[in-house]
């Protein structure tokens, strides 16, 4: 039997490079605050080639979704992540380069359902979607900002979710076409 071995080699290299990196970003970023604090600064240092590998790896599966949300809410959540996968070419990265600051926000789920502490930081969709979410978990909120600013790069939802880390993109939108 024939084998390419340029193919094979790089066929390889790709599996153990993604495999690699999601196993990376577990053991060196602990799913704790200061693991959420750790990741985001250490995406705000690397560049953007390694920037979109890691948004790749922090994509949710059916499962983590499944597990956050109740019902069929998390299939929806997914089908809806993936939708968004398919339109546009998210990349978590500071739209500019002169964002190199960071904030960070984090709210359980029965501060969202209150929207008190620093729910008060989230999109307003998260207090009608707490309702439908595991309260077992924490959940961040992100912007990269310029030093001194507040406006910035927004990004929802960092959660640590089945031992891995992962960015979930708006996910109280699939509630608004159930009104």
């Amino acid at each position: 039997m024939f084998f390419n071995r340029s193919l094979v080699l790089a066929l390889l290299l790709l599996y153990f490079t993604c495999g690699f990196s999601q196993d990376l970003i577990t053991r060196r970023f602990p799913g704790t605050p200061q693991g959420a604090y750790d990741l985001l600064n250490y995406i705000l240092q690397i560049p953007d080639t390694e920037r979109k590998q890691i948004t790749r790896e922090l994509k949710p599966t059916l499962a983590d979704c499944e597990t956050i949300f109740e019902g069929n809410l998390g299939k929806k959540v997914y089908r809806y992540q993936q939708k968004l996968d398919r339109q546009a070419d998210i990349v978590i990265r500071p739209l500019l380069q002169s964002q190199t600051d960071l904030l960070l926000w984090h709210a359980t789920t029965s501060e969202l359902l209150e929207y008190s502490g620093e729910a008060q930081y989230f999109p307003g969709g998260y207090k009608e979607l707490a309702q439908f979410m595991d309260s077992r978990f924490t959940f961040y909120r992100f912007k990269f900002i310029q030093p001194g600013r507040y406006l910035g790069s927004a990004y929802d939802i960092l959660i640590h979710v089945n031992g891995r880390w992962r960015v979930i993109h708006r996910p109280w939108t699939v509630l608004i076409g159930q009104r």
